[in-house]
């Protein structure tokens, strides 16, 4: 999964569901007459290595993202932690390789240093693929 909120195509649904006016699920066809759409909020236990996965189970990339924690814990900087965000939305868009990515993009690619733990469980190897060495 990419974050607290596992991913699934419920999570697209939802998504899906708060954006439009009508929508047929599963098991029934409920109308919101007239209330207007809102944007899904990610914030929890997410950050730049996260993000790439997270946008393509969502399908989109229309979120307000509010990751305190993956920018404030990334190891240069806060800002640099907001670059690599970004850079991650940006990664996702194009249809890149994350590892690929990081080696263009000093930001994300500190990401991976930052946030070991997901690093090791999203890209195995990516030590080697950077060029990181402990």
């Amino acid at each position: 999964g990419y974050g607290k909120m596992e991913g699934s195509n419920d999570d697209r649904a939802i998504a899906y569901i708060i954006e439009r006016d009508s929508y047929t699920g599963p098991a029934y066809h409920q109308e919101w007459f007239g209330m207007k759409p809102t944007t899904p909020i990610i914030s929890g236990g997410m950050n730049a290595l996260r993000l790439p996965g997270f946008f393509e189970n969502l399908g989109h990339g229309n979120v307000i993202n509010t990751s305190g924690g993956g920018a404030y814990g990334h190891i240069d900087s806060p800002a640099d932690g907001a670059a690599s965000l970004r850079q991650a939305y940006e990664c996702w868009k194009a249809g890149a390789d994350p590892i690929e990515w990081a080696k263009e993009h000093r930001e994300f690619a500190r990401a991976f240093e930052s946030f070991p733990g997901d690093a090791d469980k999203l890209f195995p190897g990516w030590r080697d693929k950077i060029g990181v060495h402990r």
